[in-house]
C-alpha cells in the first residue's frame, strides 16, 4: 500500500494503493505514519514516488468519499487530508516528488507541497476540483502561487485544467522533465544524494525560515478544514463526486 524505506539518510515513500494511487482514509493514515517515521529517524531527504507506471496519484478515492458522509468520518478524513500536506510542506529535510506519471487533485497537491519536483513527458498535473464541485484549499493556492505566480495559479485553479509536463516545466512547477521514468527516478536520487552533504541543521532552520514567510499556517489550515467540510455538503460537491464515481459528466445547477 504505502512503503517506506530509509537508507543513507534518505527516506523514500512509495505509493502503491491501487491502479490510480487514489487515497482512502486507511491509506491516508499509513502515509501520515510513514512521513512521521521518516521525520523521527532524522531523514535528511524525503522522496515521494509511485510504484504504478504512468501514475503518480490521481487524487482521492471518490467512491469511499461518496459512501460514508458522516460528520465523524469526514472530520477524520480532512484531519489527514490537511495533516499530510502540512507534514510534507514543513518536513525538516528536503522533499523531492518523483512524479513519474499523472498527478491530479491530491496527487498534484503532494507534489506542490514538496521542495523539488521532477516530471515525465506525456503526463499531466493539475487541480481539477472546480470540475468536481469541490473547493481548492487556500493553503494549496498559497503554495501554488509561490511556485508559479499568483495570476497563473489563480487562472489554473478557476479553470480546473491540467498542465502538460512541458507546460509545467516552463512555469517552474517542474524543475526538470524527462522522457522516461528511469531518468526521473535517477535524477531525484542524484539530487537527494547531493543534498545529504549539506548541513541538516542549516537546512532545517532555513526551511523553517522559508515557511515562516507565509504567516500563521495553523490558522490557515483550520480555516481550510472548516470551509472544506462545509463545501462537501453542497449540492455541487455531492453531484460532482457522484458523477465522477459513475463516470459521467456532472450536471451542476
Amino acid at each position: 500500500m504505502i512503503h517506506l524505506q530509509i537508507e543513507d539518510e534518505i527516506a523514500t515513500i512509495t505509493l502503491d494503493t491501487n491502479e490510480s494511487n487514489s487515497f482512502t482514509l486507511e491509506s491516508f493514515q499509513k502515509l501520515s505514519e510513514s512521513i512521521q517515521e521518516a521525520e523521527s529517524k532524522l531523514s535528511k531527504i524525503l522522496i515521494l514516488r509511485s510504484a504504478r507506471p504512468g501514475v503518480f496519484s490521481q487524487g482521492l478515492n471518490l467512491t469511499e468519499l461518496s459512501g460514508d458522509r458522516s460528520e465523524e468520518f469526514l472530520n477524520l478524513f480532512l484531519h489527514y487530508f490537511f495533516g499530510i500536506l502540512e507534514k510534507v510542506y514543513t518536513f525538516p529535510g528536503v522533499v523531492i516528488s518523483e512524479v513519474g506519471g499523472h498527478a491530479m487533485g491530491y496527487g498534484a497537491m503532494l507534489a506542490i507541497a514538496s521542495d523539488f519536483r521532477f516530471g515525465l513527458e506525456g503526463t499531466r498535473i493539475g487541480l481539477p476540483e472546480v470540475k468536481l464541485g469541490i473547493r481548492v484549499p487556500s493553503f494549496v493556492a498559497m503554495m501554488l502561487r509561490d511556485i508559479i505566480g499568483a495570476r497563473e495559479a489563480d487562472s489554473h485553479i478557476l479553470q480546473g485544467n491540467a498542465y502538460k509536463a512541458s507546460e509545467a516545466k516552463e512555469l517552474g512547477l517542474y524543475d526538470e522533465v524527462y522522457s522516461d521514468a528511469n531518468s526521473v527516478k535517477d535524477s531525484a536520487v542524484k539530487l537527494a544524494r547531493k543534498l545529504t552533504k549539506n548541513s541538516f541543521g542549516a537546512t532545517r532552520s532555513s526551511k523553517e525560515a522559508l515557511r515562516h514567510l507565509n504567516g500563521d499556517l495553523k490558522k490557515l489550515l483550520e480555516f481550510d478544514k472548516e470551509k472544506t467540510f462545509e463545501s462537501l455538503f453542497t449540492d455541487d460537491a455531492i453531484e460532482g463526486i457522484s458523477a465522477a464515481v459513475a463516470g459521467r459528466r456532472p450536471q451542476f445547477k
